[in-house]
């Protein structure tokens, strides 16, 4: 099942990258796979402070300016924790925020949804979805929705790392999910080269990337030690192959 629905949000994102001027529809995928009204993605910036990458419409930007502005709405908090939902706008919510829900009213909205946006313990940001009739989603869009920031994901890290989504159709595809042995080999990047861990990966896929290996090939040399990145030049130092610029 899981598969099946990969095949369609690869196909809608080819049609919609042909269609689109800038190249760039995840937001519009996003709506549309899930069958909603809006989608926006917002990503963490330095101080943990939220950034729009992209709107679905007009409707979906004004609700993300919106929560940018306050500090408060789905987003922002799925960029912190958990999933997180409120299915009625217009009724008593348990969610604290006070200011956002009638401001989103009053953009139309009236059911929103947050879902974050991470590979493993790395936060890049969140997805944020809404309709404009109350109502939760069912299972199967809640599952698509994981789904769908999973993608969105690996697809800003394949964009930061000079990548394609060739690549990483072909990563999702197969077995190739981030693993202990990547997870081990960006701690130590991060150490060896002074950076966030975030940084590390998106510096360790772009390598791989770089040379033409698979991302696990690399990991694998980083934490035998055959391979690592000289903290004062950047340079990447490989015993086998001596140095390979990154």
């Amino acid at each position: 099942m899981t598969v099946h629905r990969l095949l369609d949000i690869f196909t809608l994102m080819e049609r919609r990258e042909r269609e689109s001027a800038n190249g760039f529809a995840l937001c519009a995928v996003a709506a549309e796979f899930m069958a909603l009204d809006g989608a926006g993605i917002a990503m963490i910036s330095d101080g943990d402070d939220l950034t729009s990458l992209c709107t679905s419409n007009n409707a979906a930007g004004a609700l993300m300016d919106l929560e940018i502005t306050l500090g408060e709405g789905p987003a922002v908090d799925a960029s912190h924790g958990d999933a997180n939902e409120d299915t009625n706008l217009l009724k008593e919510s348990a969610s604290n925020w006070e200011t956002y829900r009638p401001e989103a009213v009053a953009l139309g909205a009236r059911a929103v949804f947050g879902f974050p946006v991470r590979l493993g313990a790395i936060r890049f940001g969140a997805l944020s979805l809404f309709r404009s009739t109350p109502g939760p989603l069912n299972a199967e869009q809640d599952s698509d929705a994981y789904l769908m920031a999973s993608v969105i994901g690996r697809a800003i890290l394949a964009t930061q790392a000079g990548g394609s989504h060739e690549s990483l159709v072909g990563e999702l595809d197969g077995a190739s999910m981030l693993d202990f042995r990547v997870h081990q080999a960006t701690g130590m990047l991060a150490v060896q080269g002074s950076m966030s861990v975030k940084d590390a990966l998106v510096v360790l896929r772009a390598h791989a990337f770089g040379v033409g290996c698979q991302l696990s090939e690399l990991a694998d040399r980083v934490v035998s030690g055959s391979t690592h990145l000289d903290p004062d030049t950047r340079v990447w130092v490989d015993d086998v192959e001596s140095v390979i610029n990154g």
